[in-house]
C-alpha cells in the first residue's frame, strides 16, 4: 500500500516459490471518491481490505519522516554490527533509542578494513501516527518500508542490469530521490516539492482556481510555442536547482565517485513528469531524466505506471531473496512472527494429521484385503463343487427358456434392422439425383407376383462398354419353391444420369452402404433373380438397378448352444445382440413387421 495525500495505490500479490505474481491493482482518489476527513479514508480502505479478505499488508512510509544512510563499520562479529549501528541510527535519530525503529543491510563489496550497510531509520511516533491514519492497527502488518526503500527494490527488479541509477519520484507534496551505485543503495533524500507545488505556483502566477491550474498543468505544454510561461519554467528552473542541491551535498555521493550530475542515469516516475514538455525541457537544463522503463530480461511480472514503489515493497515483504529493510515496530513485529508462527504450526499439523490418515488407511486397507482375498478364496473353493454341479441344469434350462423367446427378440430384431435401412437409404439420397421405385425385405420381393405391365427392354450384357448401363431389362421369374430369400432387403433405384455418371453414383451408394455394420452383403441383384415388382410409371428403361441388402447375422439368427463359438475374425459378419436390438420391445414391435 503506498499512501499518498491525494491517493492511495493498493497492489496485490502473492508469492509462488519466491515468484511474485501481481493479481490485482486498485487506485482510490480521495478527491474524486470525496474521502476528505481522516476517518472517511480509514472506513473507505477498511472496506475495500474487507472485500478483498483482509490479505495482509506492506506498508510503504513517507520518505520525509524517514532517513537512510549509508554507514561504515569497521569489521567485528555480528553482534558487535548491530551495536555499532544502533549506537549510530540513535545518533543520527537524534532521539533515545526507544524512540527510533531501525533496520539494515550489508550494501556493496565488503572491504578489508571496513563494512558497508545500508541503515533507515524513522521515530516511532511517526510509523504509529501513519498506521493509525489509515487505520491499520487491527489488520495483520508484515512489512513497512519508505518509498526509497520500495523504488529502489522495484528498480533492481525491472532493470538488474543497470548498476548505478538516480531515482527521481515526485509526489503530490514531496519528491524523493534515491541513488543506486554499484547495483545497491546508497543515498536516499527527500523535499517538499511536488505536483502540488508546480499547481499552486501555477495557480498564483495565473490567478486562477488550482483545479484549474492542475487541469492546465497536465493538458498544456507550458515550456514551449505560444504558451509558454516564463515564470512558470522559474518554478519548475527552482525546483531542478534544489534537486541538485540535495545531491551536492550527500557527502556519500561524492565520496563514492566525485561524478558529475550528467554522468549517472536519471529515472523519472511519478504523475508530476506526465506534464507536456516537461522532460524535454528538464533534458535541455542538464538532467537527463527518462521514463520508467522495464529491461526486456526482466522475467518477474511488473506493475503498471504509478505503482512501482507498491511493487516494490511487495517485492521486499513476498521475496526472501531482497535486501528487504522494515521499519515495524517491535510489537507489530513480534506479532507478524507469532503469526507466521500459528500459521506453520497449523500446515504442520495439517500435513502430519494427512500423513498418519494416509499410512492408517494403508495399512487398514492391507489387512482388510488380506482377509477379504482369504474369505473370497475359501468361498470360491466351498461354491466350485456346487457351481460345477448346477452350471450344466442351468445352463440347459436358460438355453430352453431363451430358444422359447429367441424368434421374438428374432422379430425384434429384424424391425429395427428395416427402420435403420429405410433411415440410410434415406440418406444416401441426400444431395443425388436418383429415387428408389421399390423398397422391400427379400422374402416378400422374391415371393411378390410379377408385375404384368413391365415394359422394360431386355438387358444388355456387355459389361465392358463404359457407355453402357450396369444392368436394366426384364427379370426372369424365380421358379421353384425355394427361394434365395436372406433376412434383408431389397431396394431398386432410378438414376436418371448418363451411363459413366450412373456408375459412378451407383458405386458410392454401394460403397456407403457397405461400411454400415448393420449389413454383411451390399450388391446389384444377378438378372437371373431380378423381379418386376415396381410399378412401371415410375422406372425409367434401362435406368433402375437392384440393391441386395442382407443382414449381418446377430445373436437372434441361430439358436444357442453350448459350445463355444468360432474362433475370433472368422464366420460371417456378425453382431452383438445389443446393437441396434432395440432396447424397447413396444417401440420396436411398432415397425414394419
Amino acid at each position: 500500500m503506498d499512501a499518498g495525500s491525494r491517493s492511495l495505490r493498493i497492489l496485490i500479490a502473492e508469492s509462488d516459490f519466491g515468484h511474485v505474481r501481481i493479481l490485482k491493482e486498485h487506485l482510490i482518489d480521495l478527491h474524486q471518491e470525496g474521502l476528505v476527513s481522516t476517518e472517511e479514508t480509514r472506513t473507505h480502505l477498511a472496506q475495500v481490505l474487507g472485500d478483498w479478505g483482509n490479505p495482509p499488508v506492506a506498508l510503504i512510509l513517507p520518505q520525509h519522516v524517514s532517513i537512510s544512510q549509508t554507514i561504515d563499520v569497521p569489521p567485528a562479529p555480528e553482534g558487535d554490527v548491530e551495536k555499532l549501528i544502533k549506537e549510530e541510527s540513535v545518533k543520527l535519530g537524534g532521539a533515545s533509542d526507544s524512540q527510533i525503529v531501525y533496520d539494515f543491510v550489508l550494501s556493496g563489496d565488503a572491504g578489508h578494513d571496513r563494512q558497508q550497510f545500508w541503515v533507515t531509520l524513522a521515530r516511532e511516533a511517526d510509523i504509529r501516527e501513519n498506521i493509525l491514519k489509515l487505520g491499520l492497527e487491527n489488520e495483520d502488518l508484515s512489512h513497512l518500508t519508505t518509498t526509497a526503500n520500495a523504488l529502489i527494490t522495484a528498480y533492481r527488479v525491472a532493470n538488474p542490469e543497470a548498476p548505478r541509477a538516480v531515482l527521481v519520484h515526485s509526489g503530490a507534496e514531496t519528491t524523493v530521490l534515491a541513488v543506486v551505485l554499484a547495483g545497491s543503495p546508497a543515498f536516499a533524500t527527500s523535499f517538499q516539492m511536488g505536483g502540488d507545488f508546480f499547481t499552486r505556483s501555477l495557480a498564483r502566477i495565473r490567478k486562477i482556481t488550482e483545479d484549474k491550474a492542475e487541469e492546465l498543468r497536465r493538458n498544456t505544454d507550458l515550456f514551449n510555442g505560444a504558451d509558454a510561461d516564463p515564470k512558470f519554467i522559474a518554478v519548475v528552473d527552482g525546483w531542478a536547482e534544489e534537486l541538485k542541491r540535495q545531491l551536492d551535498e550527500s557527502t556519500l555521493f561524492h565520496a563514492e565517485s566525485r561524478l558529475h550530475v550528467g554522468v549517472l542515469k536519471f529515472v523519472a516516475s511519478g504523475r508530476l513528469f506526465d506534464q507536456p514538455g516537461l522532460l524535454q525541457y528538464l533534458n535541455g537544463k542538464g538532467l537527463k531524466l527518462e521514463p520508467w522503463l522495464a529491461s526486456e530480461s526482466a522475467g518477474n511480472a511488473l506493475p503498471s505506471k504509478g505503482f512501482e514503489a507498491a511493487f516494490g515493497a511487495a517485492r521486499q515483504a513476498l521475496a526472501p531473496n531482497e535486501q528487504s529493510v522494515s521499519l515495524l515496530p517491535e510489537d507489530l513485529r513480534a506479532r507478524w512472527r507469532e503469526r507466521l508462527g500459528r500459521e506453520k504450526i497449523e500446515l504442520a499439523s495439517l500435513v502430519l494429521v494427512i500423513v498418519s490418515a494416509l499410512l492408517l488407511g494403508i495399512g487398514t486397507w492391507r489387512q482388510i484385503s488380506l482377509v477379504e482375498r482369504k474369505q473370497l478364496l475359501l468361498s470360491k473353493i466351498q461354491a466350485a463343487q456346487t457351481s460345477a454341479d448346477e452350471n450344466e441344469q442351468l445352463s440347459t434350462g436358460m438355453i430352453n427358456d431363451y430358444e422359447t423367446f429367441r424368434p421374438v427378440f428374432a422379430r425384434q430384431q429384424n424391425t429395427v434392422d428395416i427402420l435403420k435401412t429405410l433411415a440410410l437409404l434415406e440418406q444416401s439420397r441426400s444431395n443425388r439425383t436418383f429415387w428408389f421405385v421399390l423398397i422391400g425385405d427379400q422374402h416378400s420381393y422374391f415371393t411378390a407376383p410379377v408385375n404384368p405391365g413391365w415394359t422394360n427392354k431386355p438387358a444388355r450384357t456387355n459389361a465392358s462398354d463404359p457407355s453402357l448401363p450396369l444392368f436394366s431389362g426384364t427379370s426372369r421369374p424365380v421358379t421353384g419353391t425355394n427361394t434365395p430369400a436372406k433376412p434383408g432387403m431389397i431396394a431398386e433405384l432410378c438414376i436418371p444420369e448418363e451411363a459413366e455418371a450412373a456408375r459412378v453414383l451407383l458405386s458410392q451408394v454401394v460403397k456407403d452402404l457397405k461400411q454400415q455394420p448393420l449389413f454383411s452383403k451390399v450388391d446389384l441383384l444377378p438378372e437371373d433373380l431380378r423381379r418386376n415388382v415396381a410399378d412401371p410409371k415410375v422406372v425409367l428403361p434401362d435406368k433402375d438397378f437392384v440393391l441386395l441388402l442382407d443382414f449381418a447375422e446377430t445373436d437372434f439368427s441361430q439358436p444357442a448352444t453350448l459350445k463355444k463359438g468360432p474362433p475370433a475374425g472368422r464366420g460371417a459378419p456378425r453382431r452383438s445382440s445389443r446393437q441396434g436390438n432395440g432396447s424397447e420391445p413396444e417401440t420396436a414391435s411398432q415397425g414394419i413387421p
